[in-house]
């Protein structure tokens, strides 16, 4: 005959057991998460996987500027870091401005509508924080004026499943002193 404690204590731990594994399963399927070091851009951030860089031109009242950006798709999500060095003109420029311009951009985009906003700072660098929701897309971004040049860090996901993982994607970005090009 079993004791009745140990049937108790078995009902209880085959479950845990069970649930333990499953969890040990899900972190083993996990992206290991990396900071990578982007000198000649100024900053490092940490992705689940190594990005991809593009570079397009934009055009602007003031000229044309290379963007680059750097992403990366996890599912359904697009992690987004977007630098573009506007040079001079942009650093004597109030970066109030230019991060009003920024936002509007990006919440057009993705045709959406802002949720929130606040201004924010990264060190002595004036930034704005803000989110939207587009018709099937919801953005989470910060966005930084460096000197002249504009640092854009996104997450854009679907409505109806939020990365579970903003917050440690945006908060990982930081600046790094600019290797001269």
């Amino acid at each position: 005959m079993i004791h009745p404690m140990r049937t108790t204590l078995q009902r209880c731990l085959i479950p845990a057991a069970a649930l333990l594994l499953f969890a040990a399963a899900l972190t083993a399927q996990s992206p290991e998460w990396k900071a990578y070091n982007y000198p000649s851009d100024g900053f490092r951030v940490s992705f689940p996987s190594a990005p991809e860089l593009s570079k397009d031109n934009v055009s602007t009242d003031t000229g044309t500027f290379e963007l680059r950006s750097y992403m990366v798709e996890v599912a359904t999500t697009a992690l987004y870091i977007g630098v573009c060095d506007y040079g001079a003109k942009a650093a004597s420029a109030d970066p109030d401005l230019l991060l009003e311009d920024a936002k509007k951009g990006a919440v057009n985009s993705v045709k959406g509508r802002l949720l929130s906003e606040k201004k924010i700072t990264l060190g002595a660098y004036h930034g704005v924080e803000f989110e939207a929701d587009g018709a099937t897309m919801h953005l989470s971004a910060r966005s930084y004026m460096v000197g002249g040049v504009l640092y854009q860090t996104m997450v854009i996901s679907p409505l109806a499943g939020r990365y579970p993982e903003t917050a440690r994607f945006l908060d990982s970005f930081q600046l790094l002193p600019r290797a001269q090009k």
